[in-house]
């Protein structure tokens, strides 16, 4: 999951993307608010089809819109940007993608987190999709046990078979979107 020197990331949406907006961006995302892009263009085109159903429900679409976009950028690397990467999905990322869903969660989990990870402008990790949100809501609700213990987290994580996850990379600020130059749109029926 490494980010390099002109890799071609990947955005799967409902609108094309060839100027990143940060303020577009939601919050309550695995990493936090900030700009999502994947190295793999499968991912990213799977993604059209839940940004349209979630665009459709919050009006922003219309409701008869069956098509949308995977729009690449090529990552550049400035002089010196803060960059962390989650090597595995292990109870670290877990815990930040909890307190970043659920922010009511955050006074129990941020001390538990590792605080750079709070200071990146990139985060680098394994996606947790919406294949993975009935464990995650499940976690979060407390059903495998008090989330911060050990067995929840592993428990968690072993239903997630964090192998099978792709990758995530979220550019939360400016001179991090700065990194990334714009290359092409591609169409979608879905």
């Amino acid at each position: 999951m490494k980010l390099k020197e002109g890799m071609l990331l990947y955005h799967g949406s409902y609108a094309a993307v060839e100027k990143i907006d940060l303020g577009c961006c939601a919050k309550g995302k695995d990493f936090g608010k900030g700009f999502y892009l994947t190295s793999d263009p499968n991912q990213a085109r799977n993604f059209i089809r839940s940004s349209i159903v979630k665009a459709q429900n919050t009006g922003q679409i219309s409701l008869a819109q069956n098509y949308g976009y995977v729009s690449s950028f090529r990552f550049h690397y400035p002089d010196e940007i803060s960059v962390h990467e989650f090597e595995t999905a292990d109870k670290e990322w877990l815990w930040f993608i909890s307190q970043n869903r659920r922010k009511m969660l955050s006074s129990e989990l941020i001390p538990l987190i590792n605080k750079e990870i709070f200071n990146a402008e990139i985060i680098i990790g394994k996606i947790a999709n919406d294949t993975t949100n009935p464990v995650i809501t499940t976690y979060l609700n407390g059903l495998y046990g008090d989330i911060k213990t050990e067995k929840a987290v592993n428990f968690a994580i072993d239903q997630l078979l964090p192998d099978h996850l792709v990758d995530q990379f979220c550019f939360i600020t400016e001179k991090a979107i700065n990194c990334l130059e714009f290359q092409e749109v591609r169409k979608y029926v879905i």
